[in-house]
């Protein structure tokens, strides 16, 4: 009978200390999930720097300064270059360090009011604020800029006083076929009077262009630097900014043999009528890009080409929406989809509100669909 007893109270005890250690288990991994709750969330951060850019595109400063620090929120400025437009970004690299994470971001931007490019790198620091995720520091350095002199493209890299010629009227073609020949037989006089918008992809690899009189000319030029000569580069931002006289400015895509171009090959994208290009934007990947354009009878509308080959993504938007009532504005890329604003073209016409809103492409099978 003892026996038994004393291995009654053997199990009780066995038990007892297998339920203390259960519990003491339980308290420790509960204790590493608040831990890692209260850490730094690099997705949440991630999540911060793509809105604070997206509100940059859209010139939102209201909106994009409630991401800053309290500290950096004291220097933030009050005016800013409204002309310098953000078209496009692309997130190249991460790094998490301590309980801050740094983003690089590659941003391109474009003139509005004159032919001219830059292609920058953005770096943010986040950090936690509270239970917030804010903006403890920012940089900006610049890698490359494109602008027009003597009637050339011409690039500055980062800091250097000598440029590279990219290409001048005579390096880009005399006539193009129109998207909308299906039949491909109308070949089209290319407008060099001026030169347009520009636009360089995020690798820094290619730059977008856009010729323009009445009609407007867009494409995409390969730049290979390794083809530059430095000895014959100029410094500076001289000559007219839209092109001016197509007769001045070498005689050939190597401005009369003086100078080897670094700009390797031209893709034709499209020679739209009675057309202004309002701005071109790449896609974070480089495969697409979106021309915001306006034209008579139309208004605003987009296109969007696939950088390799320029052939039309096979959703045209002129015949998707009732066009003669509503406006279609690009909004923004993610990396797999393109988003885009249908907006009424008079404020109380509602005989559009079912297409009124915000939309999404999605670039794998081309399918729309209303947010």
């Amino acid at each position: 009978m003892n026996r038994r007893r004393a291995i009654v109270l053997i199990l009780a005890i066995s038990l007892s200390f297998v339920q203390f250690i259960s519990v003491g288990c339980s308290s420790k991994k509960k204790e590493e999930s608040q831990s890692t709750t209260e850490g730094f969330d690099m997705k949440a951060a991630s999540n911060v720097a793509d809105t604070y850019m997206k509100y940059l595109m859209k010139e939102d400063t209201e909106n994009s300064k409630k991401f800053y620090s309290k500290e950096l929120s004291k220097g933030a400025a009050n005016e800013e270059n409204r002309n310098l437009k953000i078209l496009g970004y692309d997130l190249s690299e991460t790094n998490e360090i301590g309980k801050s994470g740094l983003f690089k971001i590659n941003v391109s931007r474009a003139d509005k009011s004159k032919p001219f490019a830059s292609l920058d790198e953005y770096s943010l620091k986040i950090k936690k604020e509270g239970s917030d995720y804010k903006i403890s520091e920012t940089n900006n350095v610049v890698q490359k800029e494109a602008f027009i002199q003597n009637n050339q493209i011409r690039i500055r890299n980062k800091n250097n006083v000598n440029t590279n010629l990219v290409v001048d009227f005579g390096g880009i073609p005399n006539y193009a076929f129109s998207k909308d020949d299906k039949t491909n037989v109308d070949k089209i006089t290319v407008p060099k009077n001026h030169y347009g918008i520009m636009t360089f992809a995020y690798t820094g690899d290619s730059l977008a262009i856009s010729t323009f009189d009445k009609d407007a000319y867009i494409a995409i030029i390969k730049l290979d630097e390794a083809m530059s000569v430095q000895g014959s580069g100029q410094g500076g931002e001289g000559g007219d900014s839209e092109g001016g006289d197509k007769q001045k400015g070498g005689g050939g895509a190597g401005g009369g043999g003086q100078e080897k171009p670094i700009g390797k090959e031209i893709t034709s994208l499209d020679l739209l009528k009675d057309t202004t290009v309002e701005f071109l934007t790449f896609s974070p990947t480089e495969k697409f890009i979106t021309v915001q354009y306006t034209k008579p009878n139309v208004g605003h509308c987009i296109r969007v080409y696939q950088s390799d080959g320029g052939d039309l993504i096979p959703y045209k938007f002129e015949e998707k929406f009732p066009i003669d009532k509503v406006n279609i504005l690009f909004s923004s890329y993610d990396k797999e989809t393109i988003n885009f604003d249908i907006v009424p073209k008079k404020a109380n016409d509602k005989s559009a509100g079912d297409v009124i809103g915000k939309w999404q492409i999605n670039l794998r099978d081309f399918k729309a669909k209303k947010m």
